[in-house]
Order: structure tokens, then C-alpha cells, then sequence
């Protein structure tokens, strides 16, 4: 019995030690760390699914940068906070703004951070 309970002191004080040395990292600290690796994440190809498509200088901005047309290619770089603008490059006139999710089309999987 006296054996168990020095082995259990034993483990308690081991995983003690790990937690305050920063062995082992909290949920929070791995969730930080995910969230840090989106950042840096591949942009995604795509095309405009419409003709006339604002490309704004903000989400939902005032000004309009330039258009993307049907078919017209482009590559997305980031998303916005709420995941309904893209970050883009429309390689016709290599104009760079935002643009509603509804109106592209991804031509690759992957991931792509946001803004």
C-alpha cells in the first residue's frame, strides 16, 4: 500500500513539475498555436461566377477598385473575419480588393487564413 501511494506522489509531483516548466501545453495554448498557423496558409485559385463583380476596396466598401466577369480568373488570398469577403487578385488588370464569397468559385482545395 505504502508502495502505491509513493509511486502516486511520485507521478503527481512529475506531472507537476511538466505543467509549471511549460512541458505541456494547454488547451488554450494549442488552440493559439492553430490559430497562429492559419496565418501564414496557401492562397486559393479560382474564377468570378458572375458578370460585373465589384471588387471593393473594403468588404461591403464604397469604392469600387475594379470588376471580374465570368470565367475571368483570379487568386484569393485571405478571408474576413465573419468568412463572407475574399482577399483577391483578379489577374485581368491585376486589381487587388474584396469581393463576396458569392460570387467566386474556388478551382482548389486548401486552406486559406484569414485577413
Amino acid at each position: 500500500m505504502l508502495r502505491i501511494a509513493n509511486r502516486v506522489a511520485v507521478v503527481a509531483a512529475v506531472i507537476g513539475a511538466m505543467l509549471t516548466s511549460g512541458a505541456v501545453a494547454s488547451t488554450a495554448e494549442s488552440a493559439s498555436a492553430a490559430q497562429r498557423s492559419q496565418v501564414g496558409v496557401q492562397s486559393r485559385a479560382g474564377y468570378f461566377l458572375g458578370d460585373g463583380i465589384n471588387i471593393r476596396n473594403a468588404p461591403n466598401g464604397p469604392v469600387i477598385l475594379g470588376k471580374g466577369y465570368r470565367g475571368e480568373t483570379f487568386t484569393a488570398h485571405c478571408w474576413n473575419g465573419n468568412g463572407l469577403w475574399i482577399y483577391l487578385t483578379a489577374h485581368r488588370g491585376n486589381v487587388t480588393g474584396w469581393v463576396s464569397v458569392s460570387w467566386v468559385f474556388y478551382t482548389n482545395n486548401g486552406p486559406m487564413g484569414y485577413c
